[in-house]
């Protein structure tokens, strides 16, 4: 039993929490995290920040009650994922903190930690965010798709809101282009089944579309998925190399495959 709780606090000691809210218009945490609406507030696609690396994170919503949480010893030897007793641990917090809406990821190891850069969506600058501190974050973000928002209030009430504001650098280039190569032998036509076979095409529009993923390195196979695909509903999935060492897969549908392919500017190419 000590063996059990030893991993878990263990896990918890080498663990890192980043610290989110829900609400980009709270005046609480404007007050104590926005340096008195001096800075900024940066807003994130969840999924998309946690896929980048995906075995290392964990996603807590935080709970707020008057009743400090407990952990049964039984539970630390029968849980199968650490994610119940570390919502006790982590993700708890007394009913006055209720304001902040707080979603928590724990990443372990803790320290800094890669992400996509997409996953950064919208920056909200605060009511006394100097211009140049504004101009500083989109020129950082340039080409990015980042929408921005100027935090407001009407005065009359304490209630805060916002507005989008343009891009100053919206006329820059694309961030971080790309165009991987596809490694020989990626694709093999000659191996896909009769039912197949009227989808072989959508196998190089998958590899053209994934090859352009910014962290793609190499298109590694193309193939259709035997866990995700049914009879009626094709998946193809497309394995590239991401780092050394590392593959990540992307699966996409028939028709995401068009749409993504046709936004390309692919489609009056194809033949």
């Amino acid at each position: 039993m000590s063996e059990a709780a030893d991993a878990v606090l263990s896990f918890v000691d080498k663990s890192g929490i980043f610290s989110l809210s829900y609400n980009p218009l709270s005046e609480l945490i404007w007050a104590h995290y926005g340096g008195s609406h001096r800075g900024f507030c940066v807003g994130y696609d969840l999924p998309k920040l946690m896929e980048f690396e995906p075995n290392l994170h964990y996603r807590i919503e935080v709970e707020y009650s008057d009743a400090a949480p407990t952990i049964a010893a039984a539970q630390l030897v029968s849980e199968t994922t650490p994610i119940a007793t570390l919502q006790k641990i982590l993700g708890v917090k007394s009913i006055p903190w209720q304001y902040e809406q707080e979603v928590r990821i724990i990443a372990t190891p803790p320290g800094q930690h890669e992400h996509d850069f997409r996953a950064v969506k919208a920056v909200y600058f605060g009511l006394r965010c100097p211009e140049s501190t504004c101009l500083s974050v989109m020129e950082a973000l340039a080409g990015r798709a980042v929408v921005y928002h100027q935090i407001e209030s009407s005065g009359a009430s304490y209630v805060l809101t916002s507005r989008p504001i343009p891009d100053a650098y919206a006329s820059a280039p694309k961030y971080k282009p790309n165009f991987a190569p596809i490694n020989e032998g990626a694709i093999y036509p000659d191996y896909l089944k009769p039912e197949q076979k009227k989808y072989q095409a959508y196998l190089h529009r998958a590899a053209e579309i994934v090859r352009r993923e910014p962290y793609c390195k190499e298109i590694q196979l193309v193939d259709f998925s035997g866990s995700k695909s049914t009879s009626d509903h094709p998946i193809i999935f497309v394995q590239y190399l991401r780092a050394s060492n590392k593959w990540f897969n992307h699966y996409l549908s028939l028709a995401e495959i068009d749409k993504q392919y046709e936004e390309l500017g692919l489609a009056e190419n194809d033949v």
